[in-house]
């Protein structure tokens, strides 16, 4: 079986330097082509070589390459989208870095234009097996009803030179760490938040954030997130019999993962064994496209993200709660 042809857009973008490998290692999976920008074709040759992929001047030159099945998307936050349609316009699968947008209007947009290609916004995280098992030991009901969800995702970042600091292109702990603190809720409640009530500390981006997010029926979630302080990527379920927390959703690939599930019965940790999220992600993607096998982050769920992102920049910049069952 011809394995799912890869390019990669923005190849030499730090978060690619973990994740080609991983695709490239991954059973029915190669990474065939990167795209160099002007004045950059060397650093994307040194990219390729390992693959023995082949080099292409400009993102149009892969995007045309007939032997490009999906791309792989590393751009600056604000070329996610423009840069999705166009492969999505030539028949690419994608698999775009989050955030894939910087609104819900234009995950909408994705959507329409997928039709029968696969687009997956990249939190790695969930592909992990210690994500899988949290999830399942939620679901089991051994915590009982979820009223608490608590995430703090922060990583310190150096600002010179960092894109993560431009505004012009999306810059910001919300859009860039964020994403995983509002993401954890989302998917633990399965549901939108009523409203959001966020306050940031920003100099020319928002660098640190607390939020609350009110799910209603006395459920709710507390957020921490930040470029300023860390590493810190752990989260807490706290049910009505007890709680389930997970010391760290980054795990890395040599890292056993451990989540602790306290009940009036006692304490008990359970020891998830170390293994790449990259590479279970990029599993779950040739099964997507091969098998027909519905996306674990589905452009519903992106659509979801990215209306949150924006209601806690909203909330933040006029210092009031918003309801996100009120359209702006």
């Amino acid at each position: 079986m011809q394995p799912l042809r890869w390019g990669v857009l923005g190849a030499t973008a730090h978060i690619a330097g973990r994740v080609l490998p991983a695709i490239h290692r991954t059973a029915g999976n190669a990474v065939v082509a990167v795209a160099s920008r002007e004045g950059r074709r060397a650093a994307a040759e040194e990219v390729a070589r390992p693959f023995g992929a082949r080099v292409h001047d400009g993102y149009d030159a892969l995007l045309a390459d007939p032997d490009v099945d999906a791309v792989y998307i590393a751009l600056p936050n604000t070329q996610h989208v423009p840069w999705t349609l166009r492969a999505l316009d030539v028949g690419k699968h994608v698999l775009v870095e989050k955030p894939m947008a910087l609104s819900e209007e234009d995950c909408v947009r994705v959507e329409r234009a997928a039709a029968d290609l696969v687009v997956v916004e990249a939190y790695m995280y969930r592909f992990h097996p210690q994500q899988r098992r949290a999830a399942a030991l939620l679901a089991s009901g051994e915590i009982g009803e979820l009223r608490v969800v608590r995430s703090a995702f922060a990583y310190p970042t150096a600002a010179a030179g960092n894109i993560r600091f431009d505004p012009a292109l999306g810059g910001g702990a919300t859009w860039d760490v964020g994403c995983y603190a509002f993401d954890v809720p989302l998917w633990a409640f399965d549901a939108a938040p009523r409203a959001v009530r966020a306050r940031f500390h920003s100099r020319e981006v928002d660098l640190s954030a607390v939020a609350v997010l009110d799910f209603g029926d006395g459920r709710s979630a507390v957020l921490d997130y930040s470029l300023e302080y860390g590493p810190r990527a752990a989260y807490e379920f706290q049910g009505t019999r007890g709680s389930l927390s997970v010391r760290n959703a980054w795990t890395r690939s040599d890292e056993e993962g451990l989540i602790t599930v306290v009940t009036l019965d006692g304490v008990r940790e359970e020891v998830v064994p170390a293994s790449d999220a990259y590479e279970h992600q990029a599993a779950a993607f040739a099964a997507a496209v091969r098998d027909k096998v519905p996306p674990l982050v589905s452009l519903a769920h992106s659509a979801r993200t990215a209306r949150v992102g924006e209601a806690l920049v909203r909330s933040a910049a006029a210092g009031v709660e918003v309801d996100l069952r009120r359209r702006p």
